[in-house]
């Protein structure tokens, strides 16, 4: 019974760290609704997902967009962070859901 107890409390104390790190552990193939989640991604952002999910590399998206190679990173982390998506896969699954790219 103290085990259960002790275990429930570190969960409890994981996802409150999540949540204060902005992580979500959710279903991989869960993707935020299109209409909600669309406005709160700048245009860059946008841009940066689109061609991330047409499989460009960081190098070649700063260079299409004429920008540095760390703000792609920064907008990119931005869009996921936002999107509450931890992987690069779930990142292209969005682009492909919410027709950034074809499929």
């Amino acid at each position: 019974m103290e085990c259960i107890e002790w275990q429930e409390r570190q969960l409890t104390h994981i996802q409150r760290y999540q949540h204060m790190e902005g992580i979500l552990l959710t279903d991989p193939n869960e993707v935020p609704e299109p209409t909600r989640v669309e406005k709160r991604l700048s245009d860059r952002e946008t841009s940066v997902v689109r061609l991330v999910g047409e499989g460009r590399a960081n190098k070649e998206i700063a260079r299409i967009l004429n920008i540095s190679l760390k703000t792609v990173e920064t907008h990119r982390a931005a869009a996921m962070r936002k999107l509450r998506l931890s992987s690069l896969a779930g990142l292209v699954r969005y682009a492909v859901r919410n027709n950034l790219i074809e499929p």
